[in-house]
């Protein structure tokens, strides 16, 4: 059956593993979300390897959602959650977090990367207590 068959014999109500592609997209940025907001509450952090098997996709995919994660947070008043997502060999986030930290949060501009991600973590830790 292909998914044109399936649109007649299910009508919008699709099985979850039938849906549109977008739709995999929100779920997998609402689930990063929750994960990360579990690692703040233990005052973790996540690699991006294990965030990634977590949510079915590849360390190299996670970019574009942890943009929407971190994007859709600030857009609430909460703190960048990306912040607790760092690289195996660094121990650090990839260079695409500070430059987003730094375009949502002009007080940044001046920090170095090291006091940028400090201070992003702590906001992070603190709104999970």
């Amino acid at each position: 059956m292909v998914v044109a068959d399936r649109l007649s014999h299910h009508g919008p109500n699709l099985p979850y593993r039938d849906r549109m592609p977008e739709t995999f997209e929100v779920d997998r940025v609402d689930r990063i979300a929750d994960i990360l907001f579990g690692v703040a509450t233990a005052k973790g952090l996540i690699g991006y390897g294990p965030l990634a098997k977590r949510v079915e996709t590849r360390p190299d995919f996670l970019s574009q959602p942890l943009e929407k994660v971190s994007r859709r947070a600030f857009d609430k008043g909460e703190p960048l959650w990306s912040a607790l997502v760092v690289s195996r060999d660094t121990a650090r986030p990839s260079s695409g977090f500070y430059g987003l930290a730094r375009k949502m949060r002009p007080e940044y501009a001046a920090l170095s990367d090291d006091e940028l991600w400090q201070q992003e973590r702590e906001r992070c830790y603190q709104a999970a207590s």
